[in-house]
């Protein structure tokens, strides 16, 4: 049970870290001479819901690791 939270805490964890990249890329396209960019904004609903459930799952993998001690 620990190993499927600590792979699902990772991914939730990576794909909050690309969607924010994706939306830096965006906005510097857009900074160095693009006329629009592609429309990624991270407080869009799959940021946010990316955010929520890595924050989630930190949260039971910190109390399961604090239980066990």
């Amino acid at each position: 049970m620990r190993f499927v939270l600590y792979v699902a805490n990772g991914l939730s964890a990576i794909n909050t870290i690309i969607l924010l990249l994706a939306y830096l890329w965006d906005r510097s396209v857009t900074l160095f001479g693009g006329s629009i960019g592609y429309g990624l904004r991270p407080d869009s609903i799959p940021f946010t819901l990316s955010l929520i459930v890595t924050a989630l799952l930190g949260w039971c993998v910190f109390r399961m690791r604090r239980r066990q001690k």
